[in-house]
């Protein structure tokens, strides 16, 4: 394989892991039929305990992690995927 840029055989290949922190929602089917109306009675019977949990509850998140190869020229420092 040749770099596109200088036209090296020099070409070191490595595994790069890309780290992305998701949000979990919920979806519409769940707004549709439960959400519009749970959501506005919970805050006005428990303001308190939602205000709490609101702010230190457990976030829904996720990590996702992708892996994907790069090319690397060891003379001119081009990088591209592979």
């Amino acid at each position: 394989m040749q770099c596109p840029k200088c036209g090296s055989e020099n070409i070191n290949f490595q595994m790069v892991g890309e780290s992305k922190l998701k949000t979990k929602h919920h979806g519409a089917i769940y707004w549709l039929f439960i959400g519009w109306w749970l959501q506005p009675l919970l805050w006005l019977f428990l303001t308190l305990p939602m205000l709490l949990v609101t702010i230190f509850g457990h976030k829904k998140q996720k990590l996702i992690t992708k892996h994907k190869s790069v090319a690397v020229c060891q003379n001119c420092g081009n990088s591209w995927n592979t």
